[in-house]
C-alpha cells in the first residue's frame, strides 16, 4: 500500500456521516471504525463481552492470521460510549455473548463483511457523495487523526493492532499539505485537549470545556460571520457574537478553529475563580510546564493547586499574563449571559493578554463596559435560501407527501431560526407519517418575530388628540375631554417609549 492508496475522510465528511445515520445499529457499526479504528471483521464479529462500559474501554483481538492473539484495549469515544449504551437497550434480554450485529437470519451468526461495503456504498451513491467510502476509509481516517493530533507511530500502532510498525509508518508518507488540509479543523480543535482532558478528568473539573472529536452540527450560511471573526482574530481583534436565542451562536464558536493559533475553552464565567486555577494548572502542565518547574521546584500539581486556591482573582489574572506572550492564545468563552461583576473584572485584565472570542444572547448596558475594545458581530436568523437548505440538509431522508408545504411551513412557522428549524425536522421525525394535514398540524413558538407596537400606540394616541378640535364639529364636550387626555399622553410619549425601550445590547 502506498500513500496515494490511502482514503480517509475529512473532518466534515466524518461528521455528515455519522450525522446522516439515526439508526444506533448502523451508527455504532460505523463508529466503531471511525472512533476505534477497527477493520471491518473485527468491527462485524464484536460481542458485548469485548465492552466494559465501566471503564469506557473496548478489548480487541485482531482476526488476521498475521496477528493471531494480537489483543489491544481501545477508550471508547464519548459518542461511541453512548451510541452502544444507547444500541444495547435494543436488545430484550442482553447476553454478554451475543453479537452486536447479529445476522437477521441467524442470529447465531454476525452480519458479513460484504453487508457492511454494501451499506457505506450505498449510502454514499444516494445521500452523502462521499468518495471512496469503505470500512478500510473509516479506519484511516481513525489513524490519521491520531496522527494530526500528535499521537506518535507507536501509540498509532497499538491502537490499530500493527505488530509491524513500517505498517503504520506508512500513514507519515502521506503529503503534510494534504494532512493538514483534510484534518485542519480536527487537529487545531482536538490537539492540546486531549493532553488537558487526560490531565484533569480525574477532578472533573466544570470550567474547561472539551468538545467531541467532530462537531455533529449541520451549519448552513455562516461563511461571512466565520470570515469575519478569523480576519478579526487574525489582527488580534476581540470577539462577541450578539443575537436571538437559537441563531447557532455557540456552534459557530464551537466550529471556529484558526491556523498557528493555540486555542483555549472557558465553558463557566460563573465560577471566575476556578476557572482561572484551572486555566493556569493547564499551562502549566503543557506549553508552559519549564517556567512550572523552575518557579516551583518540585512541579507536584496538587500543592500547586492548593497555593492557586489561596490567592486573589487579580493575582491569578497577572500570574497568567506573566506566563504567556500577548495574543499568543485564543480564548474563546461560550457564553457571556448572566455575567457575574467578578467575570467582569477578570475579562477586563485579560483582554489586551488572549484574543477574546465569546457570544451572547444580550448583555445589560451597564455591564457592557469590558466590552469597549470588542467587535460585535451580528448573528440572525437565516434567509429563505439558507432556511431551504438548512431543511433539506435535515430531512433528506424522510419520506414527505408534499415536500413544498413542508419546507413552507416549516418556514413560516420558525422564521428562518436555525434552532427552530431543527427542533422541528426532529419533531416530524416521530410521525410515522408526513401528509400535508400532519404537516401544518405542528407548530413551532420559539421563533416567532418580534413586532415594535410603540409607533402604533403612538398613532393611535395622535388620532385620539384630534378630538380636541373637533368639538364644534360634532358639539359633544366629551370628545374635548378625550382629546385633552390624549393629548397629554402624546406629551408624554416620549418618555413611555423610552422607559418600555431594551436595555442590553
Amino acid at each position: 500500500m502506498t500513500e496515494h492508496d490511502i482514503h480517509f475522510l475529512n473532518s466534515n465528511d466524518a461528521s455528515l456521516l455519522v450525522s446522516s445515520i439515526h439508526d444506533h445499529r448502523h451508527k455504532s457499526l460505523i463508529l466503531l471504525m471511525l472512533d476505534a479504528g477497527l477493520r471491518v471483521s473485527e468491527a462485524v464479529s464484536m460481542k458485548f463481552a469485548n465492552i466494559d462500559f465501566k471503564k469506557k474501554t473496548l478489548s480487541v483481538t485482531s482476526l488476521k492470521q498475521r496477528t493471531t492473539g494480537c489483543n489491544r484495549v481501545i477508550p471508547l469515544s464519548q459518542r461511541l460510549f453512548f451510541c452502544l449504551a444507547e444500541y444495547a437497550k435494543e436488545f430484550p434480554s442482553l447476553n454478554m455473548d451475543t453479537f452486536l450485529f447479529p445476522n437477521l437470519r441467524h442470529p447465531e451468526h454476525h452480519i458479513s463483511r460484504d453487508a457492511v461495503y454494501k451499506y457505506l456504498h450505498r449510502l454514499s451513491i444516494k445521500k452523502l457523495n462521499i468518495p471512496n467510502l469503505h470500512p478500510h476509509a473509516l479506519r484511516h481516517s481513525f489513524a490519521t487523526s491520531l496522527l494530526a493530533t500528535g499521537s506518535n507511530l507507536h501509540e498509532i500502532a497499538d491502537l490499530l493492532g500493527h505488530r509491524n510498525l513500517d505498517t503504520t509508518r506508512i500513514y507519515t508518507h502521506i503529503p503534510q499539505d494534504r494532512l493538514r488540509k483534510s484534518i485542519r479543523s480536527a487537529a487545531s480543535r482536538n490537539g492540546d485537549r486531549f493532553r488537558l482532558l487526560d490531565f484533569l478528568k480525574a477532578k472533573r473539573p466544570p470550567v474547561i470545556y472539551i468538545p467531541n472529536n467532530q462537531s455533529t452540527n449541520i451549519i448552513v450560511g455562516r461563511n461571512k460571520e466565520f470570515s469575519d471573526i478569523s480576519e478579526h482574530v487574525t489582527k488580534g481583534t476581540n470577539v462577541i457574537l450578539l443575537g436571538p436565542t437559537g441563531v447557532g451562536k455557540r456552534t459557530i464558536l464551537d466550529a471556529l478553529n484558526f491556523d498557528g493559533k493555540k486555542i483555549l475553552t472557558l465553558d463557566d464565567t460563573a465560577s471566575i475563580k476556578n476557572s482561572l486555577i484551572y486555566l493556569l494548572l493547564y499551562l502549566y502542565d503543557g506549553d508552559k510546564s519549564k517556567i512550572a518547574e523552575l518557579t516551583f521546584k518540585e512541579f507536584d500539581k496538587d500543592k500547586i493547586e492548593t497555593r492557586l486556591s489561596r490567592q486573589s482573582v487579580a493575582y491569578l489574572c497577572d500570574t497568567i499574563k506573566d506566563l504567556v506572550q500577548p495574543k499568543e492564545y485564543v480564548l474563546k468563552i461560550r457564553q457571556f449571559d448572566n455575567i457575574t461583576p467578578q467575570s467582569m473584572k477578570v475579562i477586563e485584565r485579560l483582554k489586551d493578554t488572549f484574543v477574546i472570542v465569546t457570544s451572547s444572547t444580550e448583555i445589560p448596558i451597564n455591564k457592557a463596559s469590558f466590552l469597549w475594545n470588542f467587535e460585535k458581530i451580528e448573528v440572525r436568523n437565516l434567509n429563505r435560501q439558507q432556511s431551504f437548505e438548512l431543511i433539506h440538509k435535515l430531512s433528506y431522508d424522510l419520506t414527505i407527501n408534499d415536500y413544498e408545504i413542508f419546507r413552507n411551513h416549516i418556514l413560516q412557522q420558525t422564521d428562518g431560526n436555525p434552532r427552530a428549524i431543527t427542533e422541528m425536522v426532529e419533531r416530524y421525525r416521530r410521525e410515522p407519517i408526513l401528509i400535508p394535514s400532519t404537516i401544518r398540524s405542528i407548530t413551532h413558538m420559539g421563533a416567532l418575530r418580534e413586532f415594535d407596537c410603540s409607533y402604533i400606540l403612538i398613532l393611535l394616541i395622535a388620532s385620539l388628540a384630534i378630538f380636541r378640535y373637533m368639538t364644534s364639529e360634532f358639539n359633544n364636550p366629551g370628545l374635548r375631554v378625550i382629546g385633552g387626555m390624549a393629548m397629554i399622553l402624546l406629551l408624554l410619549s416620549r418618555t413611555l417609549v423610552a422607559r418600555s425601550k431594551r436595555k442590553t445590547i
